[in-house]
């Protein structure tokens, strides 16, 4: 075997290594952003922080004066100062007093906290 063909050789292995590494990068970033989902923050007028927490790859939140509007995940949640909607219907009232209220979504599953405390659990 020849130096110039030993060379080639290396050439091309290194080469199908290079492209199985990218490969794996991909596949890797690729999981990642299935099962990161989304994360949504903001502050109402009246000073109330509203999060929420969505396993679904699309989240969308409309923060508007004391009114937070989330659709995700096949829901669409809206947050007011006295309670807690779910797709039109009223699941839970909130103590007009609470600065945090936390929106989760998980694999079918709404649960609302306000100040830390449960409020409400939805399965579909």
């Amino acid at each position: 075997m020849t130096e110039q063909t030993q060379s080639r050789s290396w050439l091309l292995w290194g080469g199908i290594f290079a492209g199985i590494m990218l490969f794996v990068l991909v596949v890797g970033g690729v999981v990642l952003a299935a099962l990161s989902g989304g994360y949504s923050s903001g502050t109402l007028s009246s000073g109330r922080l509203v999060t929420t927490h969505s396993d679904s790859w699309n989240l969308e939140s409309r923060y508007e004066k004391d009114t937070v509007s989330i659709k995700t995940a096949g829901f669409k949640i809206q947050v007011t100062p006295g309670r807690v909607d779910v797709d039109g219907q009223r699941v839970a009232y909130l103590d007009t007093a609470a600065k945090n209220v936390a929106v989760d979504v998980k694999s079918g599953e709404i649960t609302v906290h306000a100040d830390g405390k449960w409020v409400v659990t939805i399965r579909r």
